[in-house]
């Protein structure tokens, strides 16, 4: 697959692009997103897109496993909120969460959602790099819960949300022990 960054990949469809708001439901992303006229879609394997630039998925992923089997599930939550505080202190840019419990709930609804009808109905947008774009918290569920991703290739530029990003904001270095402990060790 000439051109594809992400290995083990599939070319599933092309789609016009008035149908990538179906896809991708963040309209501040979009509007990031340089407009043409089709846009391909692979699928993979989410460990595939799993990245050190993207630190944020193992600490999404350890909530994950911790709301679906409730086995350290407070911890988890004050890991998850404390990057979230690091990252975007409670406020994301199209403004659908705002404040710690808002992110909770949505993430909640977000794990059951994707358990009950997968994960087929998005993509994951990334760069000609392989580096997600958006969609962290989607690509965490599908890798715990090994599902295959979609996924199509925009012209951003790589964004590095990697440890050192996340521990120069705030996030807490004991949680950072935690995280590389049970999760990057073990998923890479």
């Amino acid at each position: 697959m000439k051109g594809i960054p992400i290995k083990n990949s599939k070319y599933l469809k092309t789609i016009p692009y008035i149908e990538l708001g179906k896809l991708l439901d963040n309209e501040y992303i979009i509007s990031l997103l340089k407009k043409r006229n089709k846009i391909r879609i692979f699928k993979t394997m989410p460990i595939n897109l799993i990245s050190k630039y993207r630190y944020d998925v193992f600490i999404k992923y350890y909530y994950v496993q911790a709301y679906i089997t409730q086995k350290n599930y407070e911890l988890a939550k004050k890991i998850y909120l404390n990057h979230i505080k690091s990252f975007n202190n409670f406020i994301e840019p199209d403004g659908k969460k705002k404040g710690p419990q808002s992110f909770i709930e949505n993430f909640n609804s977000l794990i059951e959602n994707i358990k009950c009808v997968g994960i087929n109905k998005t993509i994951i947008p990334i760069t000609p790099n392989g580096e997600i774009i958006d969609g962290a918290h989607r690509l965490a569920i599908a890798l715990y819960l090994n599902l295959a991703v979609q996924f199509a290739i925009f012209d951003l530029l790589d964004a590095n949300y990697n440890k050192n990003f996340f521990i120069n904001r705030g996030f807490n270095i004991e949680y950072v022990k935690i995280i590389d402990e049970k999760v990057v060790k073990n998923i890479k």
